[in-house]
């Protein structure tokens, strides 16, 4: 019988409707028995049972044995090569306990400096990795020796192992995790497109299908028609996301036969008409499509023609819609809702930008966010952009909607990734903008700020960070606005830290 069986029915239906005795008896050695009558023995039953489990968890904690070591005794670690960073309390918080992107930067600035994590610190990476997929290349930069022979003593740390101890030559491509074998395809594209893209064709048909679909999107570095041929075979490929990754990276290349097939299908559905002493523009469906195009999907909202237009537009270069329509994006917009399918149009033109940015189509979307397109994706929309230009839309939001408005709050961390940050002059005015909003005191129903406000002060300059050091806390605040702006004014002195001369 379990230890804790007794205490299950009065915890099950409730202490006060539990018509047991109490305390529960239980077949407890005496010592223990005895320890938790007097737990139990509170004035409300329900205190008293809560009293009881504590005991008896702690009871049987320092009974279990661990299962006796019958393997080899690992190798001893080896001594770490690599500068070493300073075991600073507030950083290693930061690792544990930081926003991802805080996380991340503080990784990012360890590599850069070419030091690899204090060995206290190592646990705590390597469970960080485990959680988050996102931040594994990161964390693995920064493990040295002494994290990779950590890595390798536990299952669940594995993922790092062959990551950190892989060189950049063979034993990257032949031992590493998908993680280390994109970023080494990576590499080997910037500097040999051609030999990265034969080492990939090789390998093709022995991987199964995500790794397949992962490793075919590194031939965007350096992607070029030479790699036509390659893609041109992957658009048969038995994985749809491999085929859809193939179809994004040619779309990306103007001259590839693939656009010219898309630009001419799409060129059969337009035709002019004349009104009065103009032309305009008129696109109609497909009346058929192959029988190898992939099927309506049972609950889509577009319908039939409307679905199959959205295919056939989708693959279409966007450069080729202004200078085959002679208008701007923009007009191409409104053009579109002037028609019978402007959900089809819209949601193609989305597709094909998020595959193949466009800088005059992302100002388009970004001025006005046609309704055929989804959910509003402007933020994703920025993230496109060159951080400058990002920062131009943003200073124009602050000057027509001062101090800080919602949308902008939202828009910052998406269109900003980590490990990046904004520049001073717009990290001074965002910080100005939270301390303005703070001052008033709602913090507790700014629903939208306290949302974003840890993220928010993990992506300003470094310069831009004093004012959030020394917030002022409000007596009514709750327990929780307390907690949060404790945690902004560690982030902004531990991100001073790190970015201070002679700091890790």
């Amino acid at each position: 019988m379990s230890a804790w069986a007794p205490l299950l029915p009065p915890a099950l239906v409730g202490t006060e409707r539990h018509s047991g005795a109490w305390p529960p008896a239980g077949g407890w050695p005496a010592e223990v028995g005895a320890v938790l009558q007097a737990a139990s023995a509170a004035p409300a039953r329900a205190t008293g049972l809560l009293r009881a489990a504590g005991v008896l968890a702690v009871v049987q904690t320092a009974s279990e044995f661990g299962q006796a070591w019958t393997a080899p005794l690992p190798t001893a670690a080896p001594a770490e090569t690599q500068p070493i960073a300073p075991d600073e309390p507030l950083l290693g918080w930061l690792l544990r306990e930081g926003v991802p992107r805080v996380q991340h930067e503080l990784l990012a600035v360890l590599a850069a400096r070419g030091q690899v994590l204090p060995g206290a610190w190592l646990p705590a990476a390597l469970e960080l990795g485990r959680r988050s997929t996102a931040l594994r290349a990161p964390v693995a930069a920064v493990l040295g020796a002494r994290g990779a022979w950590l890595a390798a003593q536990r299952d669940d740390w594995r993922w790092a192992a062959s990551t950190a101890t892989a060189d950049d030559g063979e034993a990257a491509w032949t031992e590493g995790t998908l993680v280390q074998r994109s970023a080494w395809l990576r590499q080997q594209r910037s500097q040999a497109p051609a030999a990265a893209r034969e080492r990939l064709a090789a390998a093709l048909h022995e991987l199964p299908a995500n790794e397949r679909a992962e490793l075919v999107a590194t031939l965007a570095t350096g992607l070029s028609d030479a790699d036509e041929a390659l893609l041109d075979t992957l658009l048969q490929d038995r994985s749809r996301e491999v085929r859809q990754t193939a179809a994004a990276l040619l779309q990306r290349l103007p001259g590839s036969a693939f656009a010219a097939r898309a630009i001419a299908t799409i060129e059969a559905l337009l035709k002019q008409e004349r009104v009065l002493l103009r032309k305009r523009w008129l696109i109609e469906p497909p009346a058929t499509v192959p029988a190898t195009d992939p099927a309506r999907p049972k609950h889509e909202p577009l319908g039939e023609r409307a679905w199959w237009l959205y295919m056939a537009a989708r693959q279409v270069p966007l450069a080729w819609w202004p200078q085959h329509l002679g208008q701007t994006p923009a007009e191409l917009l409104r053009w579109a809702e002037s028609t019978d399918w402007a959900d089809a149009l819209h949601r193609a033109w989305r597709d094909a930008l998020f595959a193949a940015p466009e800088p005059a189509w992302c100002a388009a979307f970004l001025r006005h966010w046609p309704r055929g397109a989804g959910p509003d994706q402007r933020a994703a929309v920025l993230a496109l952009l060159p951080l400058p230009e990002r920062e131009a839309h943003w200073q124009a939001q602050l000057d027509t909607d001062p101090p800080l408005p919602d949308a902008l709050l939202m828009q910052l961390g998406a269109g900003c990734p980590s490990p990046q940050h904004l520049s001073l002059p717009l990290s001074q005015r965002v910080a100005a903008g939270l301390c303005q909003r703070l001052v008033q005191g709602h913090l507790a129903t700014d629903w939208p700020l306290r949302e974003n406000l840890a993220d928010i002060t993990g992506l300003l300059h470094p310069l831009a960070l004093p004012p959030l050091r020394t917030l002022t806390h409000h007596p009514d605040d709750t327990p929780a606005v307390t907690a949060l702006l404790h945690t902004v004014q560690r982030i902004a002195t531990a991100r001073g830290l790190l970015h201070a001369a002679g700091s890790p």
